[in-house]
């Protein structure tokens, strides 16, 4: 933060002074953006998909709420099991 001052540049962040010290403090702000991975679909599933990214495996999930929820229930089982079944296949084939 001192090298950028001292090259002239425009820092962001608060700065306030403490009542009791009188001192003063900076909190420069981070403006790094935050780091997006593309997510690779594996497979559908009945009410969504599976998906791979560099570090996670999601799965992602919608239902409706007319279903009722010992459908909405029953349908997230049933997901679940397709959705371990792909994790599955997916190890099988990188590893062949």
């Amino acid at each position: 933060m001192l090298g950028r001052l001292e090259s002239g540049n425009c820092i962001d962040g608060s700065m306030k002074m403490d009542l009791k010290t009188r001192r003063i403090s900076f909190n420069a702000w981070k403006r790094k953006a935050p780091k997006y991975y593309k997510e690779k679909k594996i497979a559908d599933l009945d009410f969504g998909f599976v998906g791979e990214t560099e570090k996670h495996i999601t799965r992602h999930e919608k239902f409706p709420k007319v279903m009722g929820t010992e459908n909405i229930l029953n349908a997230m089982e049933r997901d679940n099991i397709q959705s371990q079944g792909a994790v599955v296949d997916r190890e099988i084939i990188e590893n062949a």
